[in-house]
Formats: structure tokens, C-alpha cells, sequence
């Protein structure tokens, strides 16, 4: 089966660990190809594994005609059997190119919700006609399939289904269990994840250091506001690492902090979960169906400094609190969300909307 993947953005992040998830999944039996944005991490990592890969400029311009007659060329050159879009913005360009090769659109969240009109108003159109174009649509979370509904975004003769993220259920070293007082902010840099939030919860947690891995166009505010919030002995900024890298750095946490204005279904707290790290996360997207509250992880309902610091203090003082969410956090992991599951229900979407004959 000939399959090209689209994403736009290729930074370091869930999304992108997703495609990473499913070329590296696929590439032995299914011929790949994808794109994304020129320069990026995706691009880099997808060609070193072998996955042949064109770049395109996806952020010059949200009309940029000559994203989508780049994307029309593409397509005959690889003659997919399925085209696989991730995230809006890539979605939009596909459906912009009238192309009547069957797709799927993974929804990675919805952020136009969250935006002020119009922009609001725009991003729903615009999210509607792209989901209007697709053979099937993958939401990661019920939480955005249930905006969709009530949004009105699909159509009657629209296919959806939800199939939650999901990663490689490896066996982990749990000896250590992180430095003491020492918490962690894991995400882009940028007005979604709130990590000016993450700083203001730190003010009142005088006993704990941090460390903030990522980068995005918040870094230098970041910056600045640890300066003026005098935390520069608190807290160590580690820039955007790799994957690896990143896991490596988050085994060190005793707890993983989010303060997510809205998510999807995020990557990085089933990584820190099955690492053996507690998450304490605002209560937003589809947080509720990766942690239970007070079982697997803390759920902070009240978004403020003062209730995700109480939090966080009740996670670190008690021991058998925190005993109990890491081992219900790793069997919850396991049972739930398989990379090899997610992949499995992928296959079977591709299959269902691929043509029996060849690609034209």
C-alpha cells in the first residue's frame, strides 16, 4: 500500500512523535512518503530512518496557493493509494487541492475554540471544509470528537472514530524516583501550554526547583519573567531536545506539571506516566481520559498558580500517594494506550478507504 503522509508544522512535539510513530510502525511494509515543513525536526528524523520526504512552506501564508499546487505535484509523483493529513492547517491545504485520492484527517485538537471571533469563526469554516473533504476522520480524544458534534463541523456522510494515542509500552528502570522538590515543565513554549502559569505556580513553591524543556515564541517572555520573578536559581531552561533526549531529562522529575490552556490527547503525560513520573495536569481536553483523578495522576480543576501548587506539594509530601499513581499510572498506560493498538486501528482505517485497484 502506497501512503503519504502530510503534516505542517515537523517541530518537536506530540504531533510529530505521532508521525514519527506511525512511519517508523508502517515503513516495512507499506510504501511511505511524506510531507512537511522545510527544515524541520520531522523532516531530518523521518529521512533518517529511510521514508522519502519533501518539504514544502507551510506557515508563509494560511492562502498560500503555491502550498497546495505543491502538494498536487506531489501527489502524482508518489501516486498514493491514501493520503494520511495531520492537524488543520495541512488538512486545509489538501482539501484546497481537490484532490479525490482517498484521506484521513487524525485531529489533533481543535484550536480555533479557543481563539477570539473572528478568528474563531474562521477556524471553524475552515476546519468544517477540511473535514468535509476527508474519507475518514480520526479524532485522538472523544473529547474533540464531542466539540466536533457540537460545533456542527461533520457532515451526514462523514466517517469518524476516535483512536487515543498511543506509545511503546517498553520495560522501564523504576530504581529511581526522581530528584526531591524537583518538578517539570514539558511542552512548546507557546499561549496553549501556559508556561507562564507553570511560572507562577513555582512562586509558591519556595522548596522546589524546575526545569522547562522546549521552545517556542513564549521563550523569550519566559525568560524574562523568571528574571523578574527572580527564579533564576530555580530554574534551569533546557531548550527543545530530542525525543530521547527529552525522556531521559524527565526521568529526574519527582512530578510533571501541565498547565495547558486545552489539549487533545497529549504524548508527554503517557511517557511520564509510564516512566514512573506523577502528573499533575490542569483539567482540560482529554486529560480526563488519560488520568483518573487521585489514582492515576492529579487532575487540577481550578486552572490557578495557587491550586496546581497545592497539588503538586500533596504529590511530593506523600509517599504512598505517590507510590499508588505511578503504579496505577503504569498499568493504566499498558492497558490503554499500546502504541501497538493505535497502529493496529490506523492499519485497519487505511485498508478500509484504500482503493482495490491502483492509485490514480
Amino acid at each position: 500500500m502506497r501512503v503519504l503522509e502530510i503534516v505542517a508544522s515537523g517541530e518537536v512535539g506530540g504531533g510529530t512523535n505521532h508521525v514519527l510513530q506511525i512511519l517508523r510502525g508502517f515503513k516495512d511494509n507499506m510504501s511511505l512518503a511524506l510531507i512537511t515543513q522545510r527544515g524541520s525536526y520531522l523532516l531530518r528524523k523521518a529521512r533518517e530512518i529511510g521514508i522519502p520526504c519533501f518539504a514544502l512552506d507551510f506557515f508563509a501564508g494560511r492562502l498560500d496557493p503555491r502550498v497546495p499546487f505543491g502538494i498536487q505535484k506531489i501527489l502524482k509523483s508518489v501516486q498514493p493509494q491514501v493520503v494520511h493529513v495531520h492537524g488543520g492547517r495541512a488538512a486545509f491545504f489538501l482539501a484546497l487541492t481537490g484532490s479525490t485520492v482517498p484521506s484521513v484527517y487524525t485531529v489533533h485538537g481543535f484550536h480555533f475554540v479557543y481563539k477570539p471571533f473572528p478568528s474563531r469563526w474562521l477556524g471553524r469554516e475552515a476546519e468544517r471544509f477540511a473535514l468535509s473533504r476527508a474519507n475518514q476522520v480520526i479524532f485522538v480524544s472523544q473529547f474533540d470528537q464531542h466539540l466536533a458534534k457540537t460545533h456542527g463541523l461533520l457532515s451526514a456522510n462523514t466517517t469518524d472514530c476516535v483512536i487515543h494515542n498511543g506509545i511503546p509500552c517498553l520495560s522501564v528502570s523504576m530504581d529511581e524516583r526522581g530528584q526531591e522538590g524537583l518538578v517539570g515543565f514539558v511542552a512548546r513554549l507557546e499561549p496553549q501550554k501556559d508556561p507562564l502559569l507553570f511560572l507562577d505556580s513555582l512562586e509558591e513553591l519556595p522548596d522546589h526547583r524546575a526545569v522547562i524543556i522546549g521552545t517556542g515564541s513564549l521563550e523569550m517572555t519566559v525568560r524574562k519573567a523568571i528574571e523578574h520573578k527572580r527564579l533564576e536559581d530555580r530554574v534551569t531552561m533546557l531548550g527543545g531536545l530530542s525525543h530521547e533526549e527529552t525522556l531521559k531529562a524527565m526521568r529526574d522529575l519527582q512530578v510533571l506539571v501541565m498547565t495547558s490552556r486545552w489539549e487533545g490527547l497529549p504524548l508527554i503525560p503517557l511517557e511520564a506516566m509510564r516512566t514512573g513520573v506523577p502528573v499533575v495536569a490542569a483539567d482540560v481536553g482529554g486529560m480526563r481520559e488519560i488520568i483518573e483523578d487521585g489514582r492515576s495522576g492529579v487532575l487540577v480543576v481550578n486552572r490557578t498558580a495557587t491550586a496546581i501548587a497545592l497539588a503538586v506539594k500533596r504529590v511530593c509530601q506523600d509517599k504512598d500517594l505517590r507510590v499508588k499513581l505511578v503504579n496505577e499510572a503504569r498499568a493504566r498506560v499498558g492497558e490503554m494506550f499500546s502504541e501497538q493498538t493505535m497502529l493496529s486501528r490506523v492499519r485497519e482505517v487505511y485498508e478500509k478507504i484504500a482503493p482495490a485497484g491502483p492509485a490514480v
